[in-house]
């Protein structure tokens, strides 16, 4: 059995249970950035399955710095409506709703002039220019608007997109931060610009608006100064008064598909004796997995790729019908909905061959 009646207390928000749908990308919006019919019909599916709080997909802040060509944006007031009807639909369902706010640095596909938080080559023969403090205390700024735009749609927090290599996890990475400036150097300031943006949106939006950050808890360069280093994150995180931090990590894509829990060991420790609450997110697909991560300190439990595969695990956990996600773990959820649109997961576009195939035949 799973805990679907046990609350989890954070900091200005109650959860009803510890289950979070974690950010994933839906490939869903409009090339125009707007949430679609599909979009909204996804929200309704997964609130009404168990969960209690979603993670949108992130979104972009800032001209200059979207990811991907469906991204749902909060970069224009234009753009409030769509977060108030999904929160509403989300919220009928007893679930809480927290949009991803998110940079994509070097990464965006809006731009022809890419800009890191260092100088240096790109893929594709591409190079990027060092970020001057001018561009930063924009960005800033468009972090602390987007979410004074969702806490006028009526959501319950936002999240800040610390981690997958865009544009603030590469701040806090020395991987990618070679600054000599106020920004780099030390773990003080390479989470400098994550602090002030939290600090930012706390006075636009009020000291008790719920901010949230993901992280990654690992990194490809000096891994265990790493380690050490988000002990800083952790405590100065508290002192901002985040709500709670979810850790992922740098190479969730590469793990092989009969592996699970793929960071459990570092975020147990990073949670033990923590001042404010945890969530992990990767691998987690079946109960004994949900139950290794609630028997230790780690009180929240965020779900990715098995949500998009099965939206009613939860419940179906909780029906004893599964003891665990059919998943793949192929990320093929990354590549389908380029091909069929609509289709996010490759065992239902097997489904929906199969049946097209059967129709066929009569």
């Amino acid at each position: 059995m799973i805990p679907l009646d046990k609350p989890v207390k954070l900091s200005h928000l109650t959860l009803k249970n510890p289950f979070i749908r974690s950010a994933v990308h839906s490939f869903l919006g409009s090339a125009d950035g707007f949430m679609t019919d599909l979009e909204y019909q996804m929200y309704e599916e997964l609130s009404s399955n168990n969960l209690a709080l979603i993670i949108s997909g992130h979104c972009c802040v800032l001209a200059g710095g979207l990811a991907n060509k469906e991204q749902i944006r909060i970069d224009d007031d234009k753009y409030i409506s769509q977060f108030s009807k999904a929160a509403t639909l989300i919220h009928k369902n007893h679930c809480l709703f927290m949009p991803q706010i998110s940079h994509a640095g070097p990464r965006a596909i809006d731009t022809t002039e890419f800009f890191d938080v260092s100088a240096g080559a790109l893929p594709k023969n591409h190079y990027a220019k060092e970020l001057s403090l001018e561009q930063i205390a924009t960005i800033r700024t468009a972090f602390a608007n987007a979410a004074y735009r969702l806490k006028q749609a009526g959501v319950d927090g936002v999240q800040l997109h610390g981690a997958h290599s865009y544009l603030l996890s590469r701040f806090i990475d020395k991987t990618f931060n070679k600054r000599n400036d106020e920004y780099g150097g030390s773990i003080e300031n390479r989470f400098r610009l994550c602090a002030q943006i939290i600090k930012d949106i706390k006075e636009k939006c009020g000291k008790d608006f719920p901010v949230a950050i993901k992280i990654n808890n690992d990194t490809n360069t000096d891994n265990d100064d790493y380690a050490t280093d988000m002990q800083y994150v952790i405590n100065k995180c508290h002192e901002l008064d985040v709500e709670f931090i979810e850790w992922s990590g740098v190479d969730f894509i590469n793990q092989p598909r009969t592996s699970s829990l793929y960071y459990f060991d570092r975020i147990a420790n990073f949670a033990k004796d923590a001042p404010l609450p945890m969530s992990i997110v990767g691998g987690i697909k079946s109960v004994d997995d949900i139950n290794k991560v609630l028997n230790s300190a780690i009180p929240l439990i965020s779900l990715a790729r098995p949500l998009i595969c099965e939206p009613d695990i939860l419940t179906k956990f909780s029906l004893e019908k599964a003891q665990k996600s059919v998943c793949l773990s192929c990320n093929r959820c990354f590549a389908v909905p380029h091909l069929h649109h609509g289709v996010r997961c490759v065992l239902h576009w097997r489904n929906i061959r199969k049946q097209q195939q059967q129709q066929n035949l009569k």
